[in-house]
This record gives C-alpha cells, structure tokens and sequence, in this order.
C-alpha cells in the first residue's frame, strides 16, 4: 500500500504563533483534545508525539506562509521559503553546495539562478529536517542528483531519502522529504483551520 503524506498549506495571520496551530491542527488531525498531545523534542531537537510514535509530522513556515506535513508510519521532513533576492547567494552556494552542485548553478542562465537555488535550498532542508539532525548535518554534505533533484547522489546517512517539489505559489519554493520512493501527497491548499 503507498504511503500517503497530508499537506496543509495556512496563510499566516502577521506574528501568529505557529506552535498553537501545530497543536491544534495535530489534535484535529488524530481526532484527540489539544490537552492531551504531548510533543517532545529528539536528541537533536525533532519534534515527536509522544504518545503516538506512529504518527510524524514536520513543519515549516517562511513570510506568510506555513506547511505542516503529516504521515502515518513515515518519517517526513517539509521546507518553504519565500523567494528573494540576496546579495549573498553565491556566498551561500559555495557554502551549503556540494562541488557538483555548484558548478550546475553557476553554469545556469542568471534569469534561472534565483529559483534553482531555492529549489535546491528546500530540498536539502527538507531532508536535513526529516532526519532529524539538523542544520549542523550539513547541507553542502546533502548532495542533489542535478539531473534528477527528486533524488540525493549522497548523504551523510546510512539511508536513502527522496524530494519531491510541491507548488504553492510563484513567490515560494518548497519540497517535501521522505525515505520512501514513490507516495501519494495529498495536499490541503490555503486550508483555513476552524
């Protein structure tokens, strides 16, 4: 049976607190009072659930803009970012880049750069998130296939772990990471949370 991931895409209300909307929509999602979901924090700072070990779920918000990524039986790790511009991009690349994925990006029309790098930016992100570990994993260590961004050349993990982009809107990039190939997304654009 194909694992299937839940989407939920809110628009954030200016300084609206994240943390209160992840529990709530949490609850909602595995139909149990907001009190009684507990959330803790992995040796390197993954929130779980505590009593439903089954349940991951991972978040992400970037502008005005928040994607809560929901899975049953499989760890998922989701990214978003709003897309502008830096005075530092290619500082980053040479930074957070491996060698081959920086002579992609350097060799790419300039009208291409900015996306590209986001894309590429959010997936690794998304699987640094999945797997827990964090930041200090390295991103330059996440290698993407250029030919291929759905899937990594390496990882400094014993674990295969794929991307997949998802399309919220022309001003964000994001993408989602899960250690299985092939799942159903289903996605819940501009969900409004009742």
């Amino acid at each position: 049976m194909m694992q299937q991931i839940d989407v939920f895409e809110i628009n954030l209300l200016p300084k609206q607190p994240s943390e209160t909307l992840l529990r709530e929509m949490l609850a909602k999602h595995l139909q149990i009072p907001a009190e009684e979901l507990v959330i803790e924090r992995g040796e390197f700072g993954k929130p779980y659930l505590r009593d439903f070990p089954e349940w991951y779920f991972n978040l992400s918000h970037s502008g005005e803009k928040m994607l809560l990524a929901i899975s049953h039986n499989i760890s998922v790790g989701i990214d978003i970012e709003r897309i502008k511009l830096r005075h530092s991009i290619a500082n980053l690349v040479k930074k957070c880049f491996s060698t081959s994925e920086q002579n992609y990006w350097f060799n790419l029309p300039e009208e291409s750069q900015l996306r590209t790098f986001y894309d590429f930016w959010t997936r690794k992100e998304a699987v640094i998130k999945g797997i827990g570990r964090g930041i200090a994993l390295g991103l330059n260590r996440c290698e993407i296939d250029t030919n291929q961004p759905n899937n990594f050349l390496n990882l400094p993990v014993n674990q295969k772990w794929h991307t997949h982009s998802l399309q919220i809107s022309p001003d964000y990039c994001a993408a989602i990471a899960t250690p299985c190939y092939v799942v159903k997304i289903k996605t819940h654009p501009n969900f409004i949370f009742t």
